[in-house]
């Protein structure tokens, strides 16, 4: 049965960014505002270039690099970026 995520707190995944590249890698999701500040402060800390993007909703995947469902959150999140920059897509499942 599906949840009823009206109710529900905004979700967040953390991803890593390579900017040198243009490639990501997911670290987690489905973790709240507390949880996803939490662990951006400890990748930080280890200098490495981590950012939070919001979940349209809860993800069913257990292993968040593999989920389909971030992927999509994290192309949403940047298609507004991606059309004012004038940039390419370029191919590849996890590409900027």
């Amino acid at each position: 049965m599906p949840q009823d995520v009206t109710n529900s707190p905004k979700l967040k995944l953390v991803m890593l960014f390579n900017a040198r590249n243009q490639t990501y890698c997911i670290c987690s999701h489905n973790l709240t505002a507390e949880e996803a500040s939490q662990e951006l402060d400890r990748l930080r800390r280890d200098r490495l270039p981590a950012f939070t993007v919001e979940q349209c909703s809860r993800h069913r995947a257990k292993d968040a690099d593999g989920c389909w469902e971030c992927r999509a959150d994290v192309a949403h999140a940047i298609d507004p970026v991606r059309s004012h920059s004038g940039a390419e897509t370029r191919s590849g499942d996890r590409q900027f």
